[in-house]
């Protein structure tokens, strides 16, 4: 059976258990108990969690909605754009050398969208993690083109994480692209 790993933030960990279920057919997927905040608490967390988890098939991760929030409402991003890029290319990186694979394929999943009005910043983090998908040949899961029609409904009281259906169609899609990269290797 193939090993998948999922990593990520709160909203990772709401749609891993219902991903699961979709792909217990063909893969065990796991991945830390842990909440992996932002891209530099993945990055340096990836060291203590890959050795506790199944060597991995396939990678699925994400960070960005911690990076770019101002929680110390200094009027900047918790990390600069160019900052979050070079944490990501490096989290890909890391996956592959430390896995021992350099091939590994690679999912990098989107931000969700919030219920915040403004998603400027949203956009420009989850086109960041589009180049770096394309510059190291990992496919991308866009999630936020999956939530964002159904804001309304797909988004729970606290304007950030999943309702029941919205975890229902974000592991769909995850599960739809997991699957089909599966499918290839």
């Amino acid at each position: 059976m193939k090993q998948i790993i999922l990593l990520g933030d709160s909203v990772r960990m709401q749609y891993q258990p219902a991903v699961a279920g979709k792909l217990a057919d063909i893969a065990q997927v796991s991945g830390p108990e842990e909440n992996g905040r932002w891209s530099g608490y993945l990055l340096n967390s990836l060291r203590f969690w890959l050795p506790q988890l199944p060597s991995p098939d396939l990678v699925q991760w994400n960070a960005g909605l911690w990076d770019m929030g101002d929680d110390y409402r200094e009027g900047r991003h918790f990390y600069s754009p160019d900052l979050y890029e070079e944490t990501c290319r490096r989290i890909c990186r890391v996956l592959r050398s430390f896995t021992g694979k350099p091939d590994l394929p690679l999912v990098i999943a989107s931000t969700t969208p919030t219920l915040q009005p403004d998603h400027q910043d949203i956009r420009l983090y989850n086109d960041i993690l589009r180049k770096v998908a394309a510059e190291e040949n990992a496919v991308f899961n866009d999630l936020y083109q999956i939530v964002f029609p159904r804001l309304q409904t797909l988004l729970g009281e606290d304007r950030i994480h999943l309702t029941p259906a919205g975890v229902e169609a974000v592991a769909e899609q995850s599960a739809r692209i997991l699957r089909s990269v599966l499918a290839e290797i």
